[in-house]
């Protein structure tokens, strides 16, 4: 997707260029720090939020407490808002930026899609009546991000739709399945797609190959049909909707159990692009987790990444999109070395999306003020009203009461015994990955309390705001000068 020319101040959909993604889960508190690094380094950015969990339609937002579950739109900012605030506050800013509808997720519930932020992936397949529920939920979500008039791009997940025994089944029952799958032309398409050696240049004069024999097709069609043929109908409704008005496409494949390979990236991409529909950047698995640095090996690192890159950028023209993004805390990027791995491997032509962490630094900063102050107060309220909830979840076995998350539980009871100074930590794992929780607790009115608390407590003492302002800035610098992307759009 080209560009006819240089996009002005304010929404625009960015085509296929290098960037950071950044989510806004409390607009009214971000904005200001992720839009003066951008104007500071003259990039053109995207402004997100994922449709399957941060964010939801105002309908779901506004519906009585109890209509959908707590993590269904957990930020308590809507689609509507977020997008319409970030386009108008970039404008003013003079800051060009894309507003993405993030991780339009196909899944059978949303209490699913958060789970696997903290690494849990219960295997499951999604039933009929599931899928029918999700294709007409992300409908309404897309129906308000388009009457915005600002979208400029769709993420989606259809991973869930993967079927893995095709990695499982016996060569024999490989090939009696997709005999009976597809007719006996589509399976000559797809064999015939394959049959020779593919090699692509990459970045630094490097060349990668990768081979697919008949039976590796076969079972990466039977693992991938469905998921295509959704990815197919969304990207379908997004244009009918959009009309003639340009948008981005991008397909995530990050959220799996198991890292993407490249001849995965391969067929997946071969197979859209047969369909004669565009990706504008692919989001593989190379292996980071949500919230984590990255401690593997970084030479193995930038070799996936060179991979998937080139054959992104050879089949479809797109970009790789780099998700789960945050490190383990708001400084470390994503660990020691990662940025120049990415680099490397991708020639610096890659999009990069980080969310959550700007949440833990505000927890953060709260948690260091003084003990007695107003700040620090709010603080210990939430906390404290996200740990009862996760350890009533695990008691009534409730639907976060996952494996994981009581692993985390027991370990910070841990830690407080034998260090009480430890005692309602911001970096407990626990509550890195379940303080969003506290953004939609609601009142009987419907109030979100902690929510309407944070945004009235940091626009009403200068000092502080001045100071957040100051460290969402420096967190987005860090992330913009670590990745290159100063100047993108010159």
């Amino acid at each position: 997707m080209a560009r006819s020319r240089k996009p002005g101040p304010g929404p625009t959909c960015l085509g296929v260029v290098k960037h950071p993604a950044i989510g806004i889960r409390i607009p009214e508190l971000l904005l200001p720090g992720i839009l003066a690094a951008y104007k500071l380094r003259n990039v053109a950015g995207g402004l997100m939020l994922s449709f399957g969990r941060e964010t939801a339609p105002e309908k779901v937002i506004n519906a009585k407490p109890g209509t959908w579950e707590i993590t269904r739109g957990h930020t308590g900012t809507s689609i509507k808002k977020y997008m319409t605030m970030g386009a108008q506050e970039a404008e003013k800013a003079g800051v060009t930026v894309e507003i993405e509808a993030d991780h339009l997720i196909v899944i059978g519930s949303s209490t699913a899609a958060v789970q696997r932020i903290a690494g849990y992936h219960a295997e499951s397949h999604i039933s009929p009546e599931e899928l029918e529920r999700s294709l007409e939920y992300n409908k309404m979500a897309i129906d308000e991000a388009v009457a915005t008039g600002v979208v400029g791009c769709f993420t989606t997940d259809t991973s869930d739709l993967f079927w893995l025994d095709a990695d499982r089944i016996s060569p024999a029952q490989v090939r009696k399945l997709f005999t009976e799958r597809f007719t006996s032309a589509q399976a000559r398409k797809i064999l015939d797609r394959y049959a020779e050696k593919f090699t692509f240049s990459a970045p630094g004069g490097k060349r990668v190959s990768v081979t697919i024999s008949p039976l590796q097709a076969m079972r990466l069609a039977l693992k991938f049909h469905d998921s295509l043929r959704i990815n197919a109908q969304i990207y379908k409704y997004c244009k009918e909707k959009l009309g003639r008005k340009p948008f981005s496409f991008e397909i995530s494949l990050d959220e799996t159990a198991d890292m993407t390979s490249p001849r995965e990236t391969l067929f997946y991409l071969t197979e859209w692009k047969a369909m004669g529909l565009p990706c504008h950047y692919f989001a593989p698995n190379i292996g980071f987790g949500k919230r984590a640095d990255y401690t593997g090996d970084l030479d193995e690192l930038q070799v996936r990444v060179r991979q998937h890159h080139a054959i992104a950028q050879a089949v479809s023209g797109a970009l790789l999109s780099i998700h789960s993004g945050s490190g383990t805390t708001p400084y470390s990027g994503k660990g020691k070395g990662t940025y120049e791995a990415i680099l490397a491997g991708t020639g610096g032509d890659v999009k990069y999306k980080i969310s959550g962490v700007y949440f833990e630094l505000l927890m953060e900063m709260l948690a260091a003020l003084p003990a007695r102050s107003e700040g620090r107060r709010l603080y210990n309220r939430i906390f404290d009203a996200v740990l009862k909830l996760l350890k009533t979840e695990v008691k009534q076995n409730g639907p976060l009461a996952q494996p994981l998350l009581i692993d985390q539980l027991a370990k910070y009871d841990r830690q407080v015994k034998r260090n009480p100074k430890k005692k309602r930590d911001p970096r407990a794992d626990f509550f890195r990955f379940n303080s969003y929780l506290a953004l939609n607790m609601r009142d009987e009115d419907g109030k979100r309390y902690f929510r309407d608390a944070l945004v009235r407590f940091v626009t009403d003492n200068e000092q502080f705001k001045e100071q957040f302002d100051e460290e969402v800035k420096a967190l987005t610098l860090r992330l913009i000068d670590g990745l290159q992307f100063a100047d993108n759009l010159a």
